[in-house]
């Protein structure tokens, strides 16, 4: 191992909710950091088969995101799995504050934190900023959901970093119980799940295959969409990939079943 590859630190943001704790995990157990910072609205509840030894875990307030600004500096891969619903925030305004402004203005920051030395007001911060959005996600879309998603992969795409991963999983099934329970979810995955088996469409995604797929695609660079289209350089120079689900499926090495 080079140095280069020793000496890396990574920060998730959003460690608590369904893709973020098994990305965690994983990152935890199977990862080269010396340095994972987990940074969210409350800590993360881990058991004693995850090693703990690298983790430090920050509690913010992401309503004062410009006085955390220590917390984001000298990073190398930000994973993003920050996310909630219309339903959970109680509005369309709440959702998308929490949806997109909390992603985007604390990307701002991060990609300010650690621009390089040289280079510029214009240079690309050092690091590979990923992503966990959803599939159809859509900045034209008529919906919400979708809209707000690719709304705020637009702007990531345009914030700074050098690098920007995107995933786009399908139908998510958690692998622990939620701390608020989604109806919605539930009558979904009860409705869905043998549909999907059945028909073997592959619309269901573990939230732990999930998680591994974006470490792995962290650790990786070599790891690319299988869609080359879906490999871009936006107007700011960012090097920009998307990854459907069948690729995350792939690289994550779950089932869809």
């Amino acid at each position: 191992m080079t140095e280069s590859t020793m000496n890396r630190t990574a920060l998730i943001l959003g460690a608590t909710g369904a893709v973020g704790k098994e990305l965690l995990k994983d990152v935890l157990k199977n990862g080269s950091y010396t340095k994972v910072i987990s940074v969210g609205r409350r800590q993360v509840q881990l058991d004693d088969s995850i090693p703990q030894d690298k983790l430090v875990q920050k509690t913010i307030d992401f309503e004062k995101l410009d006085e955390c600004r220590e917390n984001f500096r000298n990073v190398n891969d930000v994973f993003c799995c920050l996310g909630t619903t219309r339903a959970d925030a109680g509005s369309n305004e709440n959702f998308k504050r929490i949806d997109q402004e909390y992603v985007v203005d604390s990307a701002r920051i991060i990609a300010e934190e650690n621009k390089p030395a040289e280079g510029g007001a214009n240079a690309l911060a050092p690091v590979h900023y990923l992503y966990c959005s959803t599939m159809g996600s859509n900045k034209d879309s008529m919906f919400l959901y979708p809209r707000t998603k690719g709304e705020t992969e637009e702007a990531l795409s345009e914030t700074g970093f050098e690098r920007v991963s995107i995933f786009k999983p399908a139908f998510l099934r958690p692998v622990e119980p939620r701390a608020r329970p989604r109806l919605a979810e539930y009558i979904g995955l009860t409705v869905f799940t043998p549909i999907n088996r059945l028909f073997n469409l592959g619309g269901i995604i573990s939230t732990q295959t999930v998680g591994k797929a974006m470490h792995k695609v962290a650790e990786d660079i070599s790891i690319k969409p299988t869609d080359t289209t879906l490999i871009q350089e936006s107007r700011i120079g960012t090097f920009v990939s998307r990854f459907v689900n069948s690729d995350i499926q792939k690289i994550g090495g779950g089932t869809t079943k």
